[in-house]
């Protein structure tokens, strides 16, 4: 359930790039790069109508996919990295007795 979810998501990122750099902009964008004319590819109303409403539909379906893939996430807990306790650390370094001294150089004896 999670991978087709994660696939459709991808999937409707990708839509959206693409109706987002065909709509017309102030300097006409890459809507003109394919014909010249927008009436002739997109009718007589032009873009405007069908690229909102494609934007919108696509807006809507990333938002579900996302809460979807939050919520699948959040619901399954085998195969995360923090499940369980980290292991216990041994130190390497040997430890003194309680009751030792440091030695120092006069403190030795000759």
């Amino acid at each position: 359930m999670y991978t087709v979810v994660l696939l459709l998501h991808i999937m409707v990122a990708v839509v959206i790039v693409m109706v987002v750099l065909l709509q017309v902009g102030k300097g006409s964008g890459m809507g003109a790069a394919f014909g010249g004319s927008s009436e002739s590819f997109f009718g007589s109303a032009g873009p405007s109508n069908f690229l909102e409403k494609a934007t919108i539909v696509a807006g809507i379906i990333f938002v579900v996919t996302s809460i979807t893939l939050a919520y699948l996430s959040g619901a399954s807990q085998k195969g995360r990295l923090f499940n369980e306790a980290p292991p216990a650390q041994t130190s390497t370094m040997p430890v003194p007795p309680p009751n030792a001294l440091p030695v120092s150089p006069s403190t030795q004896q000759k």
